[in-house]
Protein backbone atom coordinates (compact mmCIF):
# COMPACT_ATOMS: atom_id res chain seq x y z
CA UNK A 1 0.00 0.00 0.00
CA UNK A 2 2.98 2.66 0.97
CA UNK A 3 4.19 1.75 -2.72
CA UNK A 4 0.89 2.74 -4.10
CA UNK A 5 0.92 5.85 -2.00
CA UNK A 6 4.56 6.40 -3.39
CA UNK A 7 3.72 5.87 -7.19
CA UNK A 8 0.64 8.34 -6.52
CA UNK A 9 2.60 11.08 -4.90
CA UNK A 10 5.20 10.26 -7.86
CA UNK A 11 2.89 11.24 -10.85
CA UNK A 12 1.53 13.97 -8.77
CA UNK A 13 4.83 15.86 -7.74
CA UNK A 14 7.02 15.00 -10.98
CA UNK A 15 4.36 13.77 -14.34
CA UNK A 16 1.23 16.02 -13.34
CA UNK A 17 0.00 18.27 -17.00
CA UNK A 18 1.31 15.62 -19.71
CA UNK A 19 0.62 12.14 -18.43
CA UNK A 20 -2.71 13.54 -17.14
CA UNK A 21 -4.36 10.88 -19.18
CA UNK A 22 -8.35 11.45 -19.18
CA UNK A 23 -8.70 8.40 -21.71
CA UNK A 24 -6.27 6.27 -19.42
CA UNK A 25 -8.26 4.32 -16.14
CA UNK A 26 -6.33 5.17 -12.89
CA UNK A 27 -5.44 1.75 -12.48
CA UNK A 28 -3.93 1.08 -16.07
CA UNK A 29 -1.80 4.24 -15.35
CA UNK A 30 -0.73 3.11 -11.61
CA UNK A 31 0.33 -0.41 -13.24
CA UNK A 32 2.58 1.25 -15.94
CA UNK A 33 3.84 3.58 -13.52
CA UNK A 34 4.32 0.72 -11.31
CA UNK A 35 5.88 -1.70 -13.98
CA UNK A 36 8.22 1.02 -15.06
CA UNK A 37 9.52 1.43 -11.30
CA UNK A 38 10.44 -1.92 -11.19
CA UNK A 39 11.72 -2.21 -14.42
CA UNK A 40 14.59 0.31 -13.61
CA UNK A 41 14.98 -0.58 -9.67
CA UNK A 42 13.10 2.91 -7.72
CA UNK A 43 12.78 1.92 -4.35
CA UNK A 44 10.80 3.58 -2.10
CA UNK A 45 13.56 5.36 -0.27
CA UNK A 46 14.10 7.41 -4.23
CA UNK A 47 10.79 8.34 -4.44
CA UNK A 48 10.51 9.87 -0.90
CA UNK A 49 13.78 11.28 -0.98
CA UNK A 50 12.18 13.03 -3.83
CA UNK A 51 9.43 13.98 -3.06
CA UNK A 52 11.13 15.48 0.56
CA UNK A 53 13.09 17.28 -1.30
CA UNK A 54 16.35 15.10 -0.15
CA UNK A 55 17.59 14.67 -3.10
CA UNK A 56 17.15 17.55 -5.64
CA UNK A 57 15.56 16.96 -9.04
CA UNK A 58 19.21 18.26 -10.89
CA UNK A 59 20.31 15.13 -8.55
CA UNK A 60 18.36 12.50 -9.39
CA UNK A 61 19.33 9.08 -9.92
CA UNK A 62 19.38 7.52 -13.12
CA UNK A 63 16.79 4.67 -12.61
CA UNK A 64 14.55 7.43 -11.69
CA UNK A 65 15.05 9.36 -14.78
CA UNK A 66 14.80 6.10 -16.97
CA UNK A 67 11.12 5.38 -15.03
CA UNK A 68 10.26 9.03 -16.40
CA UNK A 69 11.20 8.24 -19.67
CA UNK A 70 9.73 4.20 -19.65
CA UNK A 71 6.30 5.67 -18.49
CA UNK A 72 6.49 8.75 -21.02
CA UNK A 73 7.58 5.86 -23.73
CA UNK A 74 4.54 3.45 -22.63
CA UNK A 75 2.07 6.22 -22.80
CA UNK A 76 2.91 6.90 -26.40
CA UNK A 77 3.87 10.59 -25.87
CA UNK A 78 7.76 10.36 -26.34
CA UNK A 79 9.77 7.63 -28.36
CA UNK A 80 12.82 5.80 -27.39
CA UNK A 81 15.53 8.09 -28.15
CA UNK A 82 13.62 10.71 -26.31
CA UNK A 83 12.30 12.79 -28.32
CA UNK A 84 8.78 13.90 -27.39
CA UNK A 85 6.42 12.87 -29.82
CA UNK A 86 4.38 16.75 -29.87
CA UNK A 87 1.49 15.76 -32.19
CA UNK A 88 0.27 12.74 -30.63
CA UNK A 89 0.44 14.84 -26.85
CA UNK A 90 -1.59 17.81 -28.94
CA UNK A 91 -3.78 15.30 -30.48
CA UNK A 92 -4.64 13.68 -27.16
CA UNK A 93 -5.59 16.88 -25.15
CA UNK A 94 -6.98 18.47 -28.29
CA UNK A 95 -10.62 18.40 -26.76
CA UNK A 96 -9.63 19.11 -23.53
CA UNK A 97 -9.51 21.98 -21.48
CA UNK A 98 -6.22 21.36 -20.67
CA UNK A 99 -5.58 21.99 -24.54
CA UNK A 100 -4.00 25.54 -24.18
CA UNK A 101 -1.77 25.21 -20.84
CA UNK A 102 -0.31 21.76 -22.84
CA UNK A 103 0.26 23.31 -26.09
CA UNK A 104 2.17 26.46 -24.50
CA UNK A 105 4.28 23.97 -22.60
CA UNK A 106 5.16 22.05 -25.35
CA UNK A 107 5.98 25.24 -27.11
CA UNK A 108 8.31 26.08 -24.18
CA UNK A 109 9.77 22.11 -23.16
CA UNK A 110 9.58 20.22 -26.26
CA UNK A 111 13.46 21.14 -27.44
CA UNK A 112 14.68 20.58 -23.82
CA UNK A 113 17.86 18.33 -24.16
CA UNK A 114 19.86 15.98 -21.55
CA UNK A 115 22.84 13.75 -21.48
CA UNK A 116 20.83 10.63 -22.83
CA UNK A 117 16.95 9.77 -23.40
CA UNK A 118 16.18 9.29 -19.83
CA UNK A 119 17.94 12.41 -18.67
CA UNK A 120 15.91 14.27 -21.31
CA UNK A 121 12.57 12.69 -20.19
CA UNK A 122 13.30 13.86 -17.14
CA UNK A 123 14.26 17.25 -17.62
CA UNK A 124 11.56 17.97 -20.15
CA UNK A 125 8.78 17.05 -17.27
CA UNK A 126 10.61 19.42 -14.84
CA UNK A 127 10.49 21.92 -17.46
CA UNK A 128 6.50 21.20 -17.81
CA UNK A 129 6.50 21.53 -13.76
CA UNK A 130 7.92 25.05 -14.10
CA UNK A 131 11.55 24.21 -13.19
CA UNK A 132 13.50 25.11 -16.31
Amino acid sequence: MRATLALTLLLSCCLTGILSNATMDPQTSGDMVGECLKENGVTEQDLADLQSGKVKPADAKDNVKCSTQCILVKSGFMDSTGKLLTDKIKAHYASTNQKAEIEKNLERCSNVKGENACDSAFKILACFQGGQ
